[in-house]
């Protein structure tokens, strides 16, 4: 058994043990207590943003965020290395020696680096696997992976014996791979909601047992027409560059990783902003971090028993809430998930959109063109509410071809320019 293997298992079974053996919450919040209080005693100080305050209680820290980080990258990674040689090589080889070095998507304009050793790498592999194939060890899969790029994180998966995994690149297009991903045969889908539903469409003979979404916001409208498609409840995985941070058991409640990370919350509207610790990573350190997503938590547990915080609902992200000027002077803000449910709100045809900010009062939306007779009502929608919450922007409407991104991430909702003063 090599390293890679070795370490991928015993992820896999700690992840396995600690979800038995912690059964409550007060049990698992206690013992993250003690997890956190080493973690920023010992580890902390290896990233000398930190160095002078280890030890100190986590709501010392200052909050970081990824301007702060690639600001100042050096001082955020246990080896000191600077931003510009993590740049030259993510874009030759991906690899610092025995580090790997990767790069967020851009989504939101800038892009973020992280720089992950091979153990974590695995870590989060044993991890994700005990939480989305528990039974893996007794049941074999055979996983469809459809993502922007491929990552060597996968190879150690092909080398536990359980798992058969295909990876499918989709800055190739998914159409032109359509034949390859039937003739595999998953059992398992793992792709971002676009893709899903492009798979869902298509004249396929799949059958999947498990359906996992994730890199994207999965709308309810696309949860409901892929699980009908394949007959399975539609399972998402939050991880992004910030790490692991969360999968849905099998009723399809999404569980926050708590035995991997704290989260503390900022609150925007009535949805919650995470703030992450993650206290697994050693090489890049992560201390109360910002991420831009919006989520609703669950006020109610799981039916699985898990004591794993419930998230209700990804909502969207943050730099995308739309912040128009309000009549009466005020700023009024505008969470994407809102805007997304007056939409498809207006029409049960409208299952697929463009919203933008694309001025300081100005909107525009974009539905298919085969939706063009549905426009007033969704143009009428929009008003509605801009009205409702003491709004007024001009809201342009049109039909136009709604691109699919090749490589990149679906935003229905997208906030691109102009802030109200």
């Amino acid at each position: 058994m090599n390293a890679a293997l070795w370490l991928t298992l015993a992820a896999f079974w700690r992840t396995r043990d600690r979800s038995r053996r912690r059964r409550t919450r007060a049990a698992l919040l206690e013992w993250q207590a003690g997890r956190l209080a080493r973690f920023l005693r010992k580890t902390a100080p290896r990233a000398s943003a930190f160095r002078d305050i280890a030890g100190l209680p986590l709501t010392d820290y200052p909050v970081m965020d990824k301007a702060a980080l690639m600001e100042s990258f050096d001082r955020y990674n246990a080896l000191a290395i600077p931003a510009d040689a993590a740049w030259q090589a993510f874009e030759t080889t991906g690899r610092m020696g025995r580090y790997t070095v990767g790069a967020s998507t851009g989504t939101s304009g800038n892009r973020g680096l992280y720089l992950v050793s091979d153990p974590e790498r695995y870590l989060w592999l044993g991890t994700l696997l005990a939480k989305a194939l528990p039974d893996m060890m007794t049941a074999r899969y055979r996983v469809a992976v459809l993502l922007p790029r491929g990552s060597r994180l996968y190879d150690a998966a092909n080398e536990s014996g359980r798992l058969t995994l295909g990876f499918f690149d989709l800055t190739n297009g998914l159409d032109c791979q359509f034949a390859a991903i039937a003739a595999f045969r998953p059992n398992v889908l793992v792709a971002p909601p676009h893709a899903l539903i492009q798979l869902a469409r298509a004249d396929l003979p799949l059958a999947p047992r498990e359906v996992f979404s994730g890199a994207e916001v999965l709308d309810p409208a696309d949860r409901a027409e892929i699980g009908s498609r394949f007959g399975v409840t539609v399972r998402e995985i939050y991880m992004a560059t910030e790490g692991l941070l969360g999968v849905a058991c099998a009723h399809g409640t999404l569980h926050l990783c708590e035995d991997c990370v704290a989260f503390e919350w900022e609150t925007e509207a009535d949805l919650s902003v995470p703030l992450i610790t993650d206290f697994t990573r050693r090489t890049q350190v992560m201390i109360r971090y910002r991420m831009n997503d919006l989520l609703r938590l669950s006020p109610h547990p799981c039916p699985c028993g898990s004591p794993l915080q419930a998230v209700s609902e990804i909502a969207g992200r943050s730099d995308d809430t739309f912040r128009l000027p309000g009549r009466n002077g005020t700023p009024v803000t505008i969470t994407p998930d809102i805007l997304r449910n007056a939409i498809v709100g207006a029409s049960r045809a409208i299952t697929d959109f463009r919203l933008e900010q694309t001025g300081c009062n100005t909107v525009t939306l974009s539905l298919p063109l085969h939706l063009a007779p549905e426009l007033p009502a969704a143009r009428s929608a929009l008003e509605s509410l801009f009205r409702r919450l003491g709004a007024a922007p001009d809201v342009i409407a049109a039909a136009a071809p709604l691109a699919i991104p090749q490589g990149g991430k679906l935003r229905r909702v997208i906030h691109t320019q102009g802030q109200p003063g």
